[in-house]
């Protein structure tokens, strides 16, 4: 039996992956993992990435544990890097009729990596999964540009203080996180929030209504309305107040 160790826990997916066509799903879940492997080997985590013991497919992202060493450059510069990467194939993608925006999620804890059978079942993968289904990093992309933002991270809390609070992720400050709380089923914990590339989604145009003009007012006799300053009597072929006579 082996024994859990001190993992980091990266978790992705995309969004709206379901909103494709269902024989678009295999190339839009390659897009994902190719642009996870360009993003790493642009973060200098290239080969941390592709040795890691447990990496799975959760058809609409990826879930991988790896070495703990690895948790500052996860932070920063990968959340970028991917930013970029995403960023770059968006055109393509479009004129394919897809579409690649990703939502990531990072935790550390104890999980065992490598058993046969029971790898990466722990607590710490359990949360890292609630981390990514919260409010808060939904609408981090759901409210943005989708021609802009194209990643958004949530760490835990116990990333944000042990790594970026205690400056182990040099090029990023604290300032640059938004702290917000993540609550999900039972799970309810602090969590901070990092968008490379913030934006806000543009409200649609509303058509300007044209102005129809008042309908006359007075009295109205054979399809001749007459009306006036004041008020308006007609009597048989007598007529008082001041009257103005507007054909129908």
């Amino acid at each position: 039996m082996t024994a859990p160790r001190f993992r980091s826990l990266l978790v992705v997916d995309a969004e709206g992956f379901s909103k494709h066509p269902d024989a678009r799903l295999p190339a839009l879940h390659t897009e994902i993992r190719e642009a996870l492997d360009a993003a790493c080997e642009a973060s200098g985590l290239g080969e941390v990435w592709r040795s890691a013991d447990f990496r799975q497919s959760t058809g609409d992202g990826i879930l991988a544990v790896l070495p703990h060493e690895a948790t500052p450059a996860l932070v920063h510069p990968f959340t970028d890097r991917l930013q970029d990467v995403l960023a770059g194939a968006a055109r393509r993608l479009r004129a394919d009729g897809l579409r690649l925006r990703l939502r990531v999620a990072l935790h550390v804890g104890l999980v065992d990596d490598q058993h046969p059978v029971t790898a990466g079942i722990a607590t710490a993968t359990n949360d890292v999964s609630r981390l990514l289904d919260s409010d808060p990093l939904r609408a981090a992309l759901g409210g943005s540009d989708p021609d802009v933002t194209f990643a958004a991270l949530i760490v835990s809390a116990e990333v944000f203080d042990t790594y970026v609070r205690g400056g182990h992720v040099v090029a990023l400050p604290p300032s640059r996180f938004t702290q917000v709380r993540a609550k999900v089923k039972q799970f309810d914990r602090p969590a901070y929030l990092y968008v490379p590339v913030p934006s806000a989604k543009q409200a649609a145009e509303t058509p300007a209504l044209t102005a129809k003009p008042p309908a006359p007012s007075g009295v109205s006799i054979n399809g001749v309305t007459l009306s006036g300053d004041g008020n308006q009597n007609v009597i048989g072929s007598w007529t008082g107040g001041d009257i103005r006579q507007e054909r129908a």
